[in-house]
């Protein structure tokens, strides 16, 4: 196999469809696996993440956009949407929820490889994209430099050496509830309720997808791990000093 060929995860609930391009895709070169639920995509991404996601939109349980959603924020794994909707006002929804191609079915499999290609071909320059962006450092005074600080106003999780992640909207709820427990493990149950809602589907396996991306992300900005302890059929913890402020302006 050539291994410079981007990794592939199908998410498609027609069996057949889900075999016939797996099969193709085996044939030609990639490393492929198939889930045919969103559950089952999140279950099979944490333990094997891939470069590129083709995914149908009509899912049982939770649908392809939403999935398509929880994955814009990671831009180093592209996302090419397959599906039989074909009107402008679908193919709007599918761009504006993170995809980066929309693709009508049937798909011609030689076509299909093309945009993957192109896809992955992409996703390297934007994964080296500093996860800080444009902010100022901000210089942390002595009484937070041995700690990891949280902004509430803007967002920004500080290691203890001054270095900054901008984080999205999950990441900042997430760890939030984690440094107001002190260090103590937060159950997934309460974590997911607070994130995604009461009745939100496939929370664990959602909050598990959420960690993986955020550990990357932090390892790029940080240049060290993370420290958020996964504790298996319990819940999570931070394991290094930390505290809450109310925005980076105040850290002067």
């Amino acid at each position: 196999m050539n291994q410079s060929k981007p990794s592939i995860a199908i998410v498609e609930d027609d069996t057949d469809q889900l075999h016939s391009i797996e099969e193709f895709l085996l044939d030609s070169g990639y490393s492929v696996w198939g889930a045919g639920s969103a559950e089952a995509f999140y279950k099979g991404f944490t333990v094997q993440p891939v470069d590129v996601v083709l995914l149908d939109l009509g899912l049982p349980g939770e649908d392809g956009l939403s999935v398509a959603s929880l994955l814009k924020s990671r831009p180093e794994v592209g996302v090419i949407i397959l599906s039989a909707r074909d009107s402008l006002d679908d193919r709007l929804a599918g761009m504006r929820a993170g995809a980066d191609r929309y693709l009508v079915k049937p798909v011609n499999l030689l076509e299909l490889a093309a945009n993957i290609d192109a896809t992955a071909s992409r996703l390297a320059p934007r994964a080296a994209v500093d996860p800080v962006g444009s902010l100022a450092a901000v210089a942390v005074p002595a009484s937070t430099a041995a700690c990891w600080v949280l902004a509430m106003k803007d967002w920004v999780l500080s290691s203890p050496q001054g270095k900054r992640l901008q984080l999205t909207t999950h990441e900042f709820m997430f760890l939030q509830q984690l440094l107001r427990a002190d260090g103590q493990p937060v159950p997934k149950r309460d974590l997911s309720t607070h994130l995604f809602g009461a009745r939100a589907q496939n929370g664990a396996e959602r909050l598990n997808l959420l960690l993986t991306r955020l550990r990357k992300k932090a390892a790029e900005a940080f240049c060290e791990p993370l420290p958020v302890k996964t504790l298996h059929q319990i819940g999570y913890a931070f394991t290094a000093s930390a505290q809450l402020v109310q925005d980076t302006q105040r850290l002067h």
